[in-house]
């Protein structure tokens, strides 16, 4: 997918990297222990215990009764390494399959079915699980694992002493007793959420995006309809996305009962292909499933030896056996499917995991960007459709060519920073996640950006639900066009970053709307004659140079603006211009660097003043020289300036204060960026190329 600069259109010099970037993830594991930074890294801690002669005691999770967590520790339990519970442990047995895994008697069963499902993506458990790890060459007590963690894959260390009770694991392990890896990959996950407790507040949903990375999805079957059921499989099964049915008991949770049907609860089976068939009884719909433990298949219609396959063609028989190669694999009616399932997950792998798993390899992948943003108070925190400052949030532009084909599968994903830890400390709260959605807006090519008016007159497309969740996510099927997304908190001003992603299933362009930075009025062209047409300005020039010195300095200029700046042509009303605006617009004329400019100037700057005052009274209705920060753009644009995102936020963070513009910030904040623009041009002109970009100058001179 091509990813564009600035408005979609090519990329700039100015443009130090592109608004949105191609990388699913980052991989910063070598730099963080976990959740927690007191020990070092991996090889640090392994080279130290070495040296040392010593095993590894995790002191951010230190076996007791905190790790278990309150409500969970039983009396008795009894912390132990693998080689005080067998003689000869293992972290991958040779003799055991590596997915036959227990739950053990308070183990996590939302983990165990986000791990089975990565049985058909092996490459996948070797990132979470690295398979280097032993209990023999270089044994130090330490292992690692790896969660992927808002948009980074994180890495989690622990030590191998594991809760036993009366000598037998508490929670989860291995069939094979001398098996250790799940055991362990286990605790990691509980020091990243803060107890095993903690765990079992999490779903199948949470744990399959903190194995993957991947956009997660998740239908409760018994509330939808059969045909978008079957709409979701035809679509999701060809491409690269997982797909995970399970069966949810509304009376036990926690146990794995098997049914009647044949079929586990609360196991993970893997939606592996489609079929349809056509037989004396018509066409009927297939689904085939994986159960990664091997046991619990389907025993009702079209199971592996019911008599529907009687009604078969020996090549129709032979064709679907051949697709049920993998044990623990087999067909049943969508019908079926759709009534004894209850839940469903899809999870959406991106184009750089598909690439390093092979056995996704068959399927097609999807192209992706992400953003990284945040929603921040005042500038484009302007929360859902309602509100009147929905047209600040950021806004992400899809335009599906027309050449592309008939319709395009696309996903967005929105995720709000969220912490998994939590705090028993009162200022280290864990951080309450918003209520968040975004709105999908078909709009004409012409339409550059959603303003208040365009959304005022526009019915959107789709608008999720807004709630209190890490990630919300929708899949959607577009014909070629143009499309705008608004990422949304539903009430305005909640400060969240957020991470922004996009798959399509076909070429297509996303950028970030944006504004060049951009003076279409500029202050130089407001030369004497020019002010000429402000009025009274012949009677207030002879009055000033009867009165003043022909060079004015800032102390001058603000003995001016009190006195001719009266009646309707007032900036200020009821406040006065402060010494330090008269500084700035000094420094608008003052090409020498003296601190002074000439009288003659004067008629010149107060044409500016008047231009920029109407500007603002625009969106100063109530003429009490203070208007919403979220009005900056529009006012900036009124008064002959566009800026880029950046720059706006930047400027809304320098000149104003709890939501608030003032007039006399405005002015000043327009007076700072003529003068970068000003300063980037001379540099331009003089130098063969530029050392710097024009956003960068104005970012320098706003802070200066």
């Amino acid at each position: 997918m091509r990813t564009n600069g600035v408005n979609g259109g090519p990329h700039r010099p100015e443009d130090k990297r592109s608004t949105i970037s191609r990388y699913w993830t980052i991989d910063r594991s070598v730099s963080k222990q976990g959740s927690t930074g007191k020990g070092g890294t991996y090889q640090h801690i392994r080279r130290s215990c070495r040296e040392r002669g010593l095993l590894f005691e995790d002191p951010d999770f230190p076996a007791g009764s905190q790790a278990l967590g309150r409500a969970r520790a039983p009396s008795g339990v009894v912390w132990l390494r693998p080689h005080e519970i067998v003689d000869r442990p293992r972290f991958i047995s040779d003799s055991s399959g590596r997915f036959d895994v227990e739950r053990g008697e308070l183990g996590d069963i939302w983990l165990l079915q986000a791990v089975s499902t990565l049985t058909l993506t092996p490459r996948f458990l070797d990132r979470v699980v690295p398979p280097d790890q032993s209990f023999e060459q270089d044994y130090c007590g330490l292992f690692r694992f790896r969660f992927w963690h808002f948009g980074e894959w994180v890495e989690v260390l622990v030590d191998d002493r594991l809760p036993t009770l009366r000598g037998r694991l508490l929670y989860a392990h291995s069939s094979d007793p001398s098996e250790f890896w799940s055991a362990l990959l286990e605790k990691a996950y509980a020091k990243l959420y803060g107890s095993y407790e903690c765990l079992h507040q999490n779903s199948t949903t949470l744990a399959l995006q903190d194995l993957t990375g991947g956009i997660v999805q998740s239908f409760s079957l018994q509330q939808q309809e059969t045909f978008v059921i079957y709409q979701v499989l035809n679509s999701a099964v060809p491409r690269s996305s997982l797909i995970v049915a399970s069966i949810h008991m509304e009376r036990d949770t926690k146990r794995n009962l098997r049914l009647r049907n044949g079929l586990v609860t609360q196991h993970a089976y893997s939606v592996t292909g489609l079929a349809r068939v056509r037989s004396k009884l018509g066409e009927t719909p297939l689904v085939r499933l994986r159960n990664p433990w091997g046991r619990g298949e389907w025993n009702g219609p079209w199971s592996e030896r019911s008599w529907e396959w009687d009604s078969l063609s020996d090549r129709d028989k032979d064709l679907l056996s051949v697709r049920v190669a993998n044990d623990g694999e087999f067909w049943m009616s969508f019908d079926d499917f759709a009534r004894v399932f209850s839940h469903l997950d899809l999870v959406h792998i991106g184009p750089d995991d598909w690439m390093s798993e092979s056995c996704l390899h068959s399927k097609k992948p999807w192209r992706a960007v992400l953003a990284r943003r945040r929603w921040r108070t005042g500038y484009n925190a302007g929360g859902g459709p309602g509100c009147e400052t929905a047209g600040q949030n950021p806004q992400f532009h899809i335009q599906i060519p027309r050449s592309s084909a008939s319709k395009c599968h696309v996903v967005v994903s929105l995720t709000q920073e969220y912490d998994t830890l939590p705090s028993d400390d009162v200022k280290k709260r864990r951080r309450p996640l918003a209520p968040i959605g975004f709105s999908v807006y078909g709009v004409p090519s012409s339409v550059h950006r959603l303003t208040k008016e365009v959304i005022a007159n526009t019915k959107p497309l789709d608008v999720t639900a807004y709630t209190c969740t890490r990630e919300t996510a929708t899949f959607f099927t577009l014909p070629p066009g143009d499309y705008i997304v608004v990422p949304q908190t539903a009430t305005p001003n909640r400060d969240a970053k957020f991470l922004f992603r996009v798959l399509t299933d076909e070429q297509s362009n996303i950028w970030e709307v944006n504004e060049d930075n951009m003076v279409f009025r500029p202050v130089s062209s407001d030369s004497l004659e020019d002010s000429i047409r402000y009025p009274d300005s012949r009677l207030i020039l002879a009055k000033l140079v009867a009165k003043y010195p022909p060079d004015v300095d800032s102390a001058i200029l603000l003995k001016i603006l009190k006195a001719h700046w009266k009646g309707g042509k007032q900036v200020f009303h009821s406040d006065k211009p402060s010494l330090e605006l008269c500084k700035s617009l000094i420094m608008l004329r003052d090409y020498s660097i003296s601190g002074r400019i000439s009288l003659f100037e004067i008629p010149a700057i107060l044409l500016t003043l008047h231009s920029w005052r109407l500007a603002f009274l625009k969106y100063d209705r109530g003429h009490t020289n203070k208007t919403s920060s979220y009005n900056t753009r529009p006012i900036l644009y009124e008064a002959g300036v566009t800026v880029s995102n950046k720059v706006l936020e930047c400027l809304i963070l320098r000149f104003t204060k709890s939501c608030v513009l003032t007039v006399e910030s405005f002015l000043i904040a327009m007076v700072r960026l003529h003068l970068a623009h000003e300063r980037y041009h001379s540099i331009d002109t003089k130098m063969k190329t530029n050392p710097i970009s024009l956003e960068e100058m104005i970012l320098m001179t706003i802070y200066s």
